[in-house]
């Protein structure tokens, strides 16, 4: 569950932790993407609280800079209705 941005370490679990204090996030789950510069990218994928008003990458981005080691800020967000799940309930991260 490491990504590995730039050459530094990013823990998914902390980045979900400050996105999912922001207002208007439901739910969160945070994964590396493939990047040609980066290595991985952190990507944030958000439920939003409110689908007509989801937050932005900007928004995201300085939540989470406020909190963690600017490295750690998602470069990408996608917003999505729901979160793919085990019949555990567990985020099935190889889906996102």
């Amino acid at each position: 569950d490491l990504i590995v941005t730039g050459a530094e370490n990013v823990w998914p679990d902390e980045v979900e932790a400050a996105i999912s204090t922001m207002p208007g996030v439901r739910e969160v789950a945070v994964v590396g993407r493939p990047d040609p510069r980066w290595g991985q990218r952190v990507t944030a994928v958000v439920v939003a609280a409110d689908p007509s008003h989801p937050p932005t990458l900007d928004q995201v981005r300085d939540h989470v800079r406020a909190r963690l080691p600017a490295h750690a800020a998602p470069r990408e967000l996608v917003v999505t209705e729901a979160l793919p799940r085990t019949a555990l309930g567990k985020v099935r991260r190889a889906a996102l």
